[in-house]
């Protein structure tokens, strides 16, 4: 009796275990026929756009124009047509109310034109010329010479500058190259020794830097017989310088009458 029950039991034993194995081998099927999720390719990169205010700061360039009281008087046609009768034509200067009004020459030395006119015709007026080492537009000073006649030609006015008064009424005169028309203001009237030994030899001061410029200055004040520079307007570094000289009197004493003056620019 207990033998046959022994068999049934193991009888349904085997038969769980049948279906046990049956149902693992259907969750592997269902489980192979499952769809599989694939990794991407890439990671997704998350894309944030950011918007920067800027504050602009614009910087403002303010042109002061200056104009002063004179009207050009220099025609450069003229000017033009006395360079082709003679290359030695480098200009032209006018000082109003006075008859400066004449052809600038230049040559290899300062002894050329002395009693020479503009035409190279021998004159005991001689001309009106540049200093061989100076350049009106390039150098930073140069020299203009001229006689003292007496009938009042040629350089002769220079003299009236040491009236401050008239002086002041005239304090501009204009000066031309061959393309250019510059007017000038006159710092100073003086009168100097202008032979070999003077305490201030102004006549070699044509090429300057700036330290030299400035004692320049100084020289011509610390000398000169009137001071027409204005205060809030003094001659600096990077202005053109201009001299005129002329014999202060008719003795041949080295004794010299300049006006010195500064460009003011092209007009």
């Amino acid at each position: 009796m207990a033998s046959k029950q022994i068999k049934r039991l193991e009888k349904l034993l085997i038969a769980i275990g049948i279906v046990l194995a049956v149902m693992v081998i259907i969750c592997l099927v269902m489980c192979g026929r499952a769809d599989k999720v694939e990794a991407p390719d890439t990671i997704p990169i998350l894309t944030v756009t950011s918007t920067t205010a800027t504050t602009t700061t614009t910087t403002m360039t303010t042109t002061t124009t200056v104009t002063y009281d004179y009207t050009m008087q220099i025609d450069m046609e003229k000017v033009k047509n006395h360079h082709e009768v003679n290359p030695d034509v480098v200009g032209w200067i006018y000082v109003g109310d006075t008859p400066i009004d004449y052809p600038i020459v230049q040559s290899e030395d300062n002894a050329y034109y002395m009693d020479r006119d503009w035409q190279k015709n021998y004159s005991s007026a001689g001309s009106i010329f540049e200093d061989f080492r100076g350049e009106i537009s390039v150098t930073e000073n140069t020299l203009l010479y001229g006689h003292n006649m007496g009938n009042g030609s040629m350089f002769h006015s220079v003299k009236s500058f040491k009236d401050e008064a008239w002086g002041k009424e005239h304090i501009y005169f204009e000066v031309a190259t061959l393309e250019k028309r510059y007017l000038y203001r006159i710092v100073a009237s003086s009168v100097l020794n202008g032979e070999t030994g003077a305490e201030f030899d102004y006549w070699n001061r044509i090429t300057l830097n700036e330290e030299e410029f400035q004692k320049y200055i100084e020289e011509i004040r610390s000398t000169a017989l009137v001071w027409y520079a204005p205060e809030d307007d003094l001659p600096e570094y990077g202005d053109k310088m201009i001299a005129l000289q002329t014999c202060n009197s008719g003795a041949d004493d080295g004794i010299r009458c300049l006006l010195f003056a500064q460009c003011l620019g092209e007009f």
